[in-house]
């Protein structure tokens, strides 16, 4: 494939069961490639690249960006936080 439409990379992206979508920056005027996809209740976005430079984009090249693992949140990371000295609030021992 020499250069990829907009069509057939919408089909690449359906067929690895992520949605095509544009994203336009005001900021920057340019449009840009993501791919959506649900996970439960969140969506998850992953950027493929600006629509300009689509048609430089190979179908290798976009299954390997779709298929790249989903991060979890990093607050997934975190260990619940456990305070050592004892609160006066919430401390009934000493009464």
């Amino acid at each position: 494939m020499l250069s990829m439409t907009e069509d057939e990379a919408r089909a690449i992206m359906k067929s690895n069961k992520w949605t095509y979508h544009i994203q336009y920056r005001r900021r920057k005027r340019t449009e840009y490639v993501f791919a959506q996809r649900r996970q439960g209740k969140r969506k998850i976005e992953r950027y493929i690249c600006p629509l300009l430079k689509l048609p430089e984009l190979t179908e290798d090249q976009l299954v390997e960006i779709l298929a790249r693992p989903i991060k979890k949140p990093s607050s997934a990371k975190r260990e619940p936080e456990v305070s050592d000295t004892p609160d006066p609030l919430t401390n009934t021992d000493e009464m």
